[in-house]
């Protein structure tokens, strides 16, 4: 098996199968580089051999590929805490939250009692001070919601004179002005069998213009028509 160089027309004799493996050779001759394949002959009986042989074909030279050098990223890789640990980690971190919240609640608690709030209508320079203000920008009206919860009221213990009269007294506990409540007056047997229910608007008992002073009783004359001579007991409900 002969092959031919394409650029210098020389034969090289291949006498291993080695050399047929190889896809570019060099011609020894005029230092050519060519592919094998299409340069084999079959060479005759005696066809003159010029060629001192193939070489395989140089390697040609890698270029390097550049590429951004690797950032070196500090990796921080904590060891896992146990249970035990964590948790007076958390309870070290919530201390100076709790201390802070303590000492405010103090700092709140020393000053509602060395300047405890003032109920409206209380203090006449700050109804003075709204008076003039409302006198330059309408201010709405103040309405006080009604506060059962700080009225009390006189012993449930019931009484009528020969004319059927019952007395009762209600006093408001708080120093905030409130509204006039809603009396709801049930009356009673020794048994707890009700004889009759009553309920008493402030329109009914009292002026609603007029304030409801704090500590200060405030007393209800009603007539209970035909009293009953078993009625021992009242129940008054403030709403």
């Amino acid at each position: 098996m002969l092959a031919r160089c394409p650029q210098c027309g020389v034969t090289h004799a291949l006498a291993r199968g080695a050399k047929l493996r190889q896809r570019r050779v060099h011609c020894s001759n005029c230092d050519a580089e060519f592919d094998l394949f299409p340069a084999l002959e079959i060479g005759g009986a005696g066809e003159r051999v010029l060629g001192q042989g193939l070489l395989p074909a140089r390697q040609a030279p890698l270029h390097a590929i550049e590429r951004a050098p690797g950032a070196a990223i500090p990796l921080n890789i904590e060891r896992h805490a146990s249970p035990l640990g964590s948790a007076d980690a958390t309870r070290r971190r919530s201390w100076p939250g709790i201390v802070l919240a303590a000492a405010l609640m103090l700092l709140l608690g020393a000053q509602l009692l060395a300047i405890p709030p003032v109920a409206p209508d209380q203090s006449p320079q700050l109804a003075q001070a709204r008076a003039q203000v409302c006198a330059a920008l309408p201010c709405p009206t103040w309405h006080p919601r009604r506060a059962p919860g700080q009225i009390r009221t006189s012993a449930p213990d019931f009484f009528t004179t020969s004319d059927g009269t019952l007395h009762l007294q209600f006093v408001l506990e708080s120093p905030i002005r409130q509204a006039w409540p809603i009396l709801d007056i049930r009356l009673t047997d020794q048994l707890g069998t009700p004889h009759g229910t009553l309920r008493l608007t402030p329109d009914d008992y009292t002026d609603t213009h007029a304030p409801m002073n704090a500590h200060s009783p405030h007393s209800v004359r009603l007539a209970v028509a035909s009293p009953h001579g078993h009625i021992t007991g009242i129940e008054i409900q403030p709403r």
